[in-house]
């Protein structure tokens, strides 16, 4: 079992997990925590595999976040740089694939990506699956087409900032993580990107990216009216620009403290980040959210 400290730390995508199922987060950060070491108890391993399932259209929107760091950072500048990064990425999601279909993630979770459809033995027709790798190539096109990419071009290499996966900054005392796919600095203003929040409803694309905005502020910046915030729906192309004054952060702020609150009303001992065997955690009140959880098959609420 791992001896390594499993802290409290809020973001959208606990909050969301939270709300949608109790026990599917208890699962993901309390359950499976330490199943990444091989000898954790096997019901840590398990549960520590099945987080890191991701269905196929979550598994292509971390692609398209890696070509367009790659393309950003290393290929701006050559005239076939989007072909060639976008090539070169389907070419790692082949191998990925090929790689979780055979089932290797289990004895790897940590380094082999894993596929939903693969461990629940999902038929998807293989059209499906060329379609859902399309998208990689044209979310490139649509940022290379985008009014944006002539000024990147232009822009020195310091100018681009990819945080790492675990970005966030402290809010009284709490560890907020939040992570936007760009950051551009430059001229005394700071643009944040993020790559699929355009595709959520109004109200909760504005949290995601006022977040990004709240990172912004602590890391680059202290002038809210100096950040702009970009919510993009690759690969449609489409976008909005954002801006928040500092009322939307500080009710942001509060939002944030209120669900920090709840999620930690279930814990036997909030103050160590305890869970204990999970049986203060809910199941969910929409049963139909159940077929797609990555934790369906070793949920009490299915087992017979």
């Amino acid at each position: 079992m791992s001896t390594a400290r499993n802290p409290f730390v809020w973001s959208l995508e606990r909050h969301d997990m939270f709300q949608t199922c109790p026990r599917q987060y208890y699962f993901a950060f309390y359950g499976a925590w330490g199943g990444w070491n091989e000898q954790a108890p096997a019901q840590a391993r398990q549960l520590y595999i099945l987080k890191r399932l991701h269905p196929r259209q979550q598994w292509a929107a971390q692609h398209i976040g890696q070509a367009l760091a790659d393309l950003i950072q290393h290929a701006r500048q050559q005239p076939d740089g989007p072909a060639e990064t976008a090539a070169k990425q389907v070419e790692l999601m082949r191998q990925e694939f090929r790689e979780s279909r055979s089932g290797a993630y289990r004895r790897d979770p940590a380094r082999i990506a894993a596929l939903y459809e693969h461990e629940y033995r999902v038929a998807v027709p293989p059209e499906d699956w060329k379609a859902t790798v399309d998208t990689v190539a044209v979310a490139v096109r649509q940022i290379a087409a985008s009014p944006f990419w002539n000024a990147w071009r232009d822009l020195p290499d310091d100018a681009f900032i990819f945080p790492e996966t675990r970005a966030g900054f402290d809010l009284r005392g709490l560890r907020v993580q939040t992570r936007p796919d760009l950051a551009v600095c430059h001229g005394g203003r700071v643009v944040v990107h993020d790559w699929t929040a355009a595709a959520l409803p109004s109200p909760a694309r504005r949290l995601r990216m006022g977040l990004h905005v709240l990172l912004a502020l602590e890391q680059w910046t202290a002038d809210p009216a100096a950040v702009q915030a970009v919510a993009w729906n690759l690969p449609l192309g489409d976008q909005e620009t954002l801006t928040f004054d500092a009322e939307d952060l500080d009710t942001i702020r509060e939002f944030i403290m209120d669900s920090a609150e709840e999620m930690l009303f279930p814990l036997e001992d909030p103050q160590q980040n305890l869970a204990g065997g999970g049986d203060l955690f809910d199941f969910t009140d929409n049963p139909g959210h159940c077929p797609a959880c990555s934790f369906l098959k070793v949920c009490p609420r299915w087992k017979t």
